[in-house]
């Protein structure tokens, strides 16, 4: 599958820092390619910092930083919903507004965390990976969410649905030309990495070995569901 395939991407990730650190590099090489790109981010983050910021601090500061980061991508649109860090539950509610946001934009390929990874991983991680393949189930029946399709948001079908953080990828995206892109997007993540970031090394290295087994110099990688 070839990455002008997709033309219209919605990244669904958990916290702020997530679509950069897993996708980053992927989603500017998809922008260059002439694709919109769209980030829903689904919790807050008002957790994830060390620093002495009360929770109501922190989510400002990482929604401001993922604002940063989207901007140095080329994100048309970034979206925030707002739960809580590490209160993200599979819930149905969770689900259907998932679904309702996936026949809105009507991608053709969706972006998300792996919910089978095996042992750790961060709850919220899992739980918008799996709300995530549920609510493009939901999106695509029309027999689901009959108010939606009663208000003409009516069922959409998407193409494709990539997982970052699969311990068995299957896809590969050569970013060669976009790493840079991606490390300085990490960088506007200050309160998660702080201000004298400096893993430029260790990105290249996970690159390097992503793309030996894809077959390009630098990659991401991801597991590929195409949906039938």
């Amino acid at each position: 599958m070839k990455n002008e395939e997709f033309k219209n991407i919605l990244i669904i990730m958990a916290h702020p820092d997530d679509a950069e650190l897993g996708s980053g590099g992927s989603i500017a090489r998809w922008i260059s390619e002439g694709a919109t790109v769209r980030t829903i981010i689904c919790t807050n983050g008002d957790k994830g910092t060390k620093e002495d910021y009360s929770t109501h601090e922190i989510a400002k500061i990482r929604e401001k930083e993922q604002l940063e980061a989207s901007a140095i991508l080329g994100v048309q649109e970034t979206l925030f919903l707002r739960n809580r860090d590490g209160e993200l539950e599979d819930s149905r509610a969770f689900r259907n507004q998932i679904a309702f946001l996936i026949r809105h934009f009507q991608p053709d390929t969706i972006v998300t965390h792996d919910p089978w990874r095996p042992h750790y991983q961060h709850p919220d991680h899992q739980a918008v990976g799996h709300a995530t393949f549920k609510g493009l189930i939901y999106a695509r029946d029309h027999h689901f969410l009959p108010e939606l399709t009663y208000a003409n948001i009516n069922a959409h079908h998407t193409d494709n649905i990539l997982y970052t953080g699969s311990t068995d990828p299957n896809f590969f995206v050569d970013i060669s030309e976009t790493i840079e892109t991606k490390i300085q997007s990490i960088k506007c993540h200050v309160s998660q990495i702080g201000e004298q970031y400096n893993a430029k090394e260790r990105h290249y290295k996970r690159a390097e070995e992503n793309g030996k087994k894809g077959g390009y110099k630098l990659a991401e990688a991801f597991t590929i569901k195409t949906m039938s």
